[in-house]
Formats: structure tokens, C-alpha cells, sequence
């Protein structure tokens, strides 16, 4: 498996794997590729034998970065493929001091994830995902160090 900064001809990859992770609520091929046109943001794959089998997208606003998405296509959970695009992702952004994320309540694996990388639950947004409706865990990591953020 390869982990790389996300290149435009990764799009269609990305695009299958979010299909296949979200369904009809996954982004479209347009707003995967203005997320990576963004200047302030930073996309990440991982690539198992040429198929895009991973997913990060974070953005960084001054000293504030949010983790907007994450995606582990579902052949390759339990693998360490989130865990080593949160790695890449904390190891590629600098500046920031907070970093925040959503997830949903019932995303077990993705809350203990997060929790292993000192993300710290500070409250539920009601009724946030449809699809089924379901409440969001709102998580946050402070960071010491405004030069990394690990």
C-alpha cells in the first residue's frame, strides 16, 4: 500500500470509494475535485495494486483545521489504512492549533480512531446526517506545537 498527497488522476479512485462508503450521501466528482483544488486544504490517498483504498481530506483556516472526510474502503477496515492517513494528515499540516472533526455516533471504530489520536468528544449535533438520520459526535484535538500538528 502507497500513501501519497492526492493527484487529480486519483478523482475517479476517490469517487468509487466514497460510493462505496456512503452511498447516495458520498460527494460528488465535482466537490472531490474543488476539495482538492482548494488552496487551504490537504488531500491524501492510500493505494493498494492501483485502487484508491483510502481517503483524507483536512482543511486548515488560520490556526483552525478540520478533518472534512475520511474513507476506508470497506475491504481494507481493521488494516491500519486510518490510521495511517490520520498520520500522514497530522504530519503534512502545520500552523494550526485545534483541529476538529464530526462523526457519527454510531461509527464505533471511527470514534476509537480519533480517541487514539487524543481527539476529545465536546458535544452531539442532533439530527447532523441523514441517511439515516443519526446525531454527530463533534470531536476536537488541541495542538502543543503551532509548527506540527502531532
Amino acid at each position: 500500500m502507497i500513501l501519497c498527497k492526492m493527484q487529480p488522476g486519483h478523482i475517479e479512485g476517490v469517487k468509487k470509494l466514497l460510493d462505496a462508503c456512503f452511498g447516495e450521501s458520498a460527494w460528488s466528482v465535482e466537490s472531490i475535485t474543488s476539495q482538492l483544488d482548494k488552496t487551504d486544504s490537504y488531500c491524501a490517498v492510500a493505494v493498494d495494486e492501483e485502487k484508491v483504498v483510502g481517503y483524507i481530506a483536512f482543511e486548515a483556516i488560520v490556526d483552525e483545521g478540520s478533518i472534512v472526510e475520511l474513507a476506508v474502503d470497506p475491504e481494507h477496515r481493521r488494516q491500519g489504512v486510518g490510521r495511517k492517513l490520520v498520520e500522514l494528515m497530522l504530519t503534512s499540516c502545520s500552523g494550526v492549533k485545534t483541529i476538529c472533526l464530526e462523526v457519527r455516533a454510531s461509527n464505533h471504530g471511527a470514534i476509537a480512531l480519533y480517541q487514539a489520536f487524543d481527539f476529545q468528544p465536546i458535544t452531539i449535533r442532533k439530527n447532523y446526517y441523514d441517511d439515516p438520520r443519526e446525531d454527530a459526535v463533534i470531536m476536537i484535538k488541541k495542538v502543543s506545537n503551532e509548527n506540527t500538528c502531532h
